[in-house]
């Protein structure tokens, strides 16, 4: 799309929130474009909105249930806060918003990178963005998937029901649920590891517990539908600046604070939460309780020093 084509759109849809019709001649002139281009325009907005053009007389047209549009289009506070929006993801990382279908030279025009500079963690980018468009029109029109899915091995995932693309810890994850026992059906699935996808004209409807663990879910070990527990961690002196300045895990709660360190509680609903989050800050991190998950990770640290060093494929 070109920047004046975007804009012409744009006006269309503002002036049809108060006249909700358009006459092509008219509209040319206003726009200082031809009648043909007019009408394209108002071609792409239906198809884009999927919803029906009418001619109600000669030359001019409206659009059924317009509300339809006016609940995406941006009103002026929305604007304000997309542009406070463009501005971050465009300081993390600016290939960040073409996963968005958000025209790049729209962006430029909102976006002020005189002032933030932030380096971002390494973000990985898409192998295949033909898949990851067919990926995101199946969530948003419900389609049934059938998947293939290689990383350790060779998987085949049939009527599988797609929920949300989610990026996490760097990485595009696929979250899908299906009819398997394992976490009951719900897997996140590293986009760039699916061979292909078949979308299937068959439908489904969006169960509310998926898509309230998915909006709540604390790491990417997180399973679904199990009960959470509590546990109790201290952290050492050294380190536990860190931990007041930063939630690790979103259900991070100080409970007390002393000289020598920190004591922490989590709820979590898988041991690997906190052994692995544990692991990134040993020697300074103990769980207290549940007891055997120090046991766990003691257990852990000392199958890494048994391993030899010569054994490791660099």
């Amino acid at each position: 799309m070109k920047d004046k084509k975007v804009f012409n759109i744009l006006a269309i849809l503002r002036d049809l929130s108060s006249l909700e019709t358009i006459c092509v001649k008219e509209y040319a002139k206003k726009l200082n474009v031809s009648p043909r281009s007019v009408q394209r325009y108002l071609e792409d907005i239906k198809e884009f909105f999927q919803i029906e053009l009418v001619s109600v007389k000669r030359g001019c047209y409206k659009f059924l249930n317009f509300e339809k549009i006016k609940n995406v289009v941006l009103n002026p506070k929305d604007y304000d806060e997309f542009e406070k929006f463009a501005n971050l993801v465009n300081a993390i990382n600016p290939e960040f918003l073409k996963y968005f279908n958000i025209d790049e030279k729209i962006i430029k025009k909102m976006v002020d990178d005189e002032v933030f500079f932030i380096k971002a963690s390494p973000f990985e980018e898409i192998f295949n963005f033909s898949l990851f468009s067919k990926v995101k029109k199946a969530i948003k029109y419900s389609q049934v998937l059938d998947i293939e899915y290689e990383s350790e091995r060779y998987y085949f995932y049939e009527n599988v029901r797609p929920y949300k693309i989610v990026f996490a810890e760097g990485n595009w994850y696929l979250v899908i649920h299906s009819d398997e026992e394992f976490n009951k059906g719900v897997k996140f699935l590293r986009i760039n590891f699916i061979k292909s996808v078949n979308v299937k004209s068959k439908t489904f409807v969006k169960d509310r517990d998926v898509l309230e663990f998915i909006y709540n879910f604390q790491t990417l070990m997180s399973d679904y539908d199990k009960p959470k527990f509590e546990v109790i961690v201290f952290v050492d002196k050294k380190v536990k600046r860190y931990f007041k300045a930063k939630k690790y895990l979103s259900s991070q709660t100080v409970l007390d604070e002393f000289e020598d360190g920190l004591l922490l509680k989590y709820y979590i609903n898988n041991d690997n939460e906190i052994l692995y989050l544990a692991k990134r800050w040993l020697p300074y991190m103990k769980i207290i309780s549940p007891a055997y998950l120090q046991e766990k990770l003691l257990k852990m640290v000392e199958s890494f020093k048994a391993t030899k060093i010569d054994k490791i494929m660099f």
